[in-house]
């Protein structure tokens, strides 16, 4: 994200009309998955998932016009206008597809609904790729396949109808699109890749037998066959009703749901996305590299009219990983450093500021805390804040916090003609498309207005203090807006200081007069404050205590929980949840009831007997209106392997666990 905001608000410096939208992927098995094993809705967990990655973004200072999520009526709208467009112009085609099938949970099982051992390195293989060394894989190679559902082996192969996009069809208008556009729509690293799977692209699913995701449009499409006389089959309502839209069908068409949703549905959001009316920017990891250069341009182009024609993208800021030491960062697999513990250690700021001069736009980069701390102390902190902070101390030293008026001299004009230089140049990096050397000329400007103190040296002459510090001052206002872009905060910071604004509306360039609209001498100036300080970061794989049990319990508290030895005397299934045993335990003082999500790790035979460890305090609550009075205490891996927490010798019934 953090790219397509940075480009966003340097649009805004510019006062050039432009949205920021985005959202969270909410369809797919992932979701629908947890939501049963944590044996709750999964629209809830939609919710509480995105609310939590609202608070994040939020806190990084991603400036959204809207984030919504892929689940919006107002994308369900989208996506089925896009379907049945696609449909009608003969866009998608019925095949058959071989998939696995569990009779046990009478289903089919696409996607993370199966696993087992994959093949070419013995890891954990998930639907069509091995997690571990990332091989693209059919099912049917997966050695001892399971069900995640029930955990069932019996899996059978079975043929069923399923929707595909003819991508095929498209190869001709997509190579002309990246030939025939005034500059590259991607970068020059990604292109031979592009090219050679446009070469080579297949027709793609795009539905799938699950529950959780946007129906297929059958009887409006139906209904438009007939209408207009269209040469092609009406949709099988008994087959198609029983599947939804594949995942990665409706999320890119999400991008335009949540425009349609920040204009409320009013036809100015067709402004934004049709007819060549505006320049559509993307910014997406590599892995999304042809999914966003292959598929979504040809969703975009089947969808089109001779009325509405959709607009393809501008442009496409692809990035390379980021690495954490020598692997990649993940987040479904704990790799890495997330931005929501980063943003415990450290300010938005200085995130943004280190990933935009480390960003991986050619190659991988790996990331290291060592360099961080240099580049905020060194750069950040000793170059951008030390320049800040000493011109506006001099000023407010020698000129009562005022602009001072002076008569500028040959070596002020230089000062302020270099500035305009690393100004332009500064453009020149964003228009071609280029952040790292972005922010590197911000900082430049920094070094110029540094250079140019340190050569003047107006606490040693006294004649040369008003025209230095009037220059000195309008430098500082000019790197406030360079640096707004990249550490938002603290340009705000900036422009309090000098009581200014950094005017980001439509039609206020603010770049328009080279020192950026300047500051005029003699002016009052604000209060002065530490823009940035210096850090110590200590790695959490060093032993950084406050990456681990940061909220921590005392004795006292610990003191208070009841755990004790309890034994399983009955278990029956619950009467409103699938996944749920409602389960007696006798605790030696008496025989308490909890209800516990263990039906996909135990048969209720298996626990009957077995000596538990039980929080037996627990305050009751209702679990789908059954009693829960206590807790058996049980551990869950990163694959979801859960095992029941036991006593290795015989103890009584009762004992306490201290």
């Amino acid at each position: 994200m953090l790219p397509a905001d940075i480009f966003h608000r340097y649009l805004d410096i510019r006062g050039v009309d432009n949205i920021l939208v985005g959202g969270s992927d909410v369809h797919g098995t992932p979701l629908e998955l947890e939501a049963m094993e944590r044996d709750m809705e999964v629209e809830d967990l939609k919710d509480e998932n995105h609310r939590k990655v609202k608070e994040v973004i939020n806190k990084f200072e991603i400036d959204f016009s809207i984030y919504s999520n892929t689940h919006s009526e107002f994308n369900e709208r989208q996506t089925h206008d896009m379907f049945e467009k696609l449909y009608l112009n003969g866009y998608i085609k019925e095949d058959t597809q071989r998939l696995p099938y569990s009779a046990e949970d009478d289903r089919f099982l696409p996607d993370r609904y199966i696993e087992g051992e994959c093949p070419e390195c013995g890891g954990l293989a998930r639907g069509d790729q091995c997690d571990d060394c990332g091989t693209l894989l059919d099912p049917e190679e997966i050695v001892n396949p399971h069900s995640t559902i029930s955990g069932s082996e019996d899996i059978e192969f079975k043929e069923t109808k399923h929707l595909f996009l003819d991508l095929p069809q498209f190869k001709e208008e997509l190579l002309e699109w990246l030939d025939e556009a005034e500059e590259s729509p991607v970068p020059d690293s990604s292109l031979k890749e592009v090219k050679n799977a446009i070469e080579n692209t297949e027709r793609r699913a795009i539905t799938r037998d699950i529950d959780w995701g946007f129906d297929i449009p059958v009887e409006r499409v139906n209904e438009k066959i007939e209408e207009t006389g269209r040469d092609v089959p009406k949709l099988e309502g008994d087959v198609y009703s029983e599947k939804v839209l594949y995942v990665w069908f409706d999320a890119p068409i999400g991008y335009i749901g949540f425009t349609r949703e920040l204009f409320d549905d009013s036809e100015e959001w067709k402004d934004y996305w049709m007819n060549g009316e505006a320049e559509t920017y993307y910014s997406i990891g590599k892995d999304n590299t042809i999914f966003h250069t292959v598929i979504w341009p040809s969703m975009l182009m089947g969808s089109s009219t001779e009325e509405e024609t959709y607009n393809l993208p501008s442009y496409e800021f692809i990035q390379q990983f980021l690495m954490a030491e020598d692997t990649q960062f993940s987040k479904s697999r704990g790799k890495g450093l997330s931005t929501e513990d980063a943003l415990e250690m450290q300010p938005a700021d200085y995130w943004r500021f280190y990933l935009a001069r480390n960003l991986p736009q050619e190659h991988d980069a790996k990331f290291s805390f060592d360099d961080f701390e240099a580049e905020i102390n060194n750069v950040l902190n000793d170059t951008v804040g030390n320049f800040v902070n000493r011109t506006l101390a001099l000023t407010e030293k020698w000129f009562e916090n005022e602009v001072p008026v002076g008569e500028l001299e040959y070596e002020d004009r230089q000062a302020v003609a270099e500035a305009e230089r690393v100004t332009e140049e500064y453009v020149e990096a964003f228009e071609d498309h280029d952040i790292r050397t972005a922010v590197e000329k911000a900082v430049e400007l920094a070094r110029v207005g540094d250079r140019y103190l340190s050569k003047e040296e107006p606490w040693n002459n006294e004649d040369r203090r008003e025209p230095v510090l009037q220059v000195a001052v309008q430098i500082v206002r000019g790197l406030g807006v360079l640096m707004y872009p990249f550490t938002p905060e603290a340009s705000k910071n900036i422009a309090e200081m000098l009581d200014v604004d950094i005017h980001t509306e439509e039609g206020y360039d603010e770049l328009q007069d080279p020192l950026l609209g300047g500051i005029g001498a003699g002016e009052k100036l604000g209060e002065r404050k530490q823009l940035f300080e210096k850090i110590e970061v200590q790695p959490p794989e060093e032993g950084n205590d406050s990456m681990f049990n940061e909220e921590t319990v005392s004795f006292e508290d610990f003191g208070e929980m009841d755990l004790r030895v309890g034994e399983v005397k009955e278990v029956e299934e619950h009467p409103n949840a699938d996944k749920l045993y409602k389960v007696q335990i006798d605790v030696g003082e008496a025989t308490l009831q909890t209800c516990a999500g263990l039906k996909n790790h135990y048969e209720a035979d298996d626990l009957v007997g077995r000596r538990v460890v039980v929080l037996a305090n627990l305050e009751p609550a209702e679990l789908r209106g059954e009693k829960s009075e206590c807790m058996m205490l049980a551990a869950e891996d990163e694959d979801g392997n859960v095992s029941m927490l036991t006593t290795d010798k015989e103890i009584k019934v009762g004992s306490k666990v201290r």
